[in-house]
């Protein structure tokens, strides 16, 4: 048996929306004499649906629009869904992570080793928009770490001046797109991606900083 409160907080899902599945019965509950609701132990196989990621573009326009831009050309019904995906946000317990399920279209992750003496210079090179640990607002040190945003036409020629090697637990983590400002929002779901307390941590406080102000 178990409470909605922690039930939702141990999903990841709001409170509120714990309640409604109650109500359409998606989770069986039973009511005490108090008033309050208690779940049955067969509600914990509930599992909330993963988030479909969106395509490369609607990730761009809902980040951009999480950063208090109004995207140009985008049409009624666009504008509608990105509304929906702002307020699930705000009913998710893992904002972060959510919206690092639906953004991760946004760019093509490439991750690298370099020597740590060269991650200062590569955190200065101008072809690299930083974003994620280390960048400005992160809320984290960076030591060896660099991350950021490449652009399609110049990546094979970073990875050559500072003879980057491909690694999958490497300490270089390059997203290729043609973006030159990521803004916070993709720096939360960059930081969301690692996937680790801390990153999370600081990752779910920039989104909720961003939900407030619209």
């Amino acid at each position: 048996m178990q409470r909605v409160s922690e039930f939702a907080r141990a999903k990841g899902i709001s409170r509120g929306r714990a309640y409604r599945l109650v109500r359409s019965g998606a989770l069986p509950a039973r009511e005490l004499s108090d008033g309050s609701i208690i779940l049955e132990d067969s509600a914990l196989a509930w599992q909330p649906r993963r988030a479909r990621p969106l395509s490369s573009r609607m990730a761009w326009l809902l980040l951009r629009m999480l950063d208090g831009e109004a995207p140009a050309g985008v049409r009624d019904a666009e504008r509608s869904r990105l509304k929906g995906h702002v307020q699930g946000l705000r009913e998710s317990e893992a904002p972060a992570q959510l919206l690092a399920q639906k953004v991760s279209a946004r760019a093509h992750l490439r991750a690298f080793f370099a020597h740590p003496e060269d991650a200062g210079d590569l955190r200065r090179d101008d072809r690299i928009a930083l974003s994620g640990v280390g960048a400005p607002g992160s809320g984290m040190m960076a030591g060896d770490v660099v991350e950021g945003y490449v652009d399609p036409s110049v990546i094979e020629q970073v990875k050559s001046d500072y003879l980057l090697h491909e690694q999958a637990d490497g300490n270089v983590r390059l997203r290729v797109a043609d973006v030159h400002s990521p803004g916070k929002a993709a720096l939360a779901a960059d930081l969301a991606d690692w996937g680790r307390a801390r990153e999370m941590r600081e990752a779910d406080r920039l989104i909720r900083a961003l939900l407030q102000e619209k």
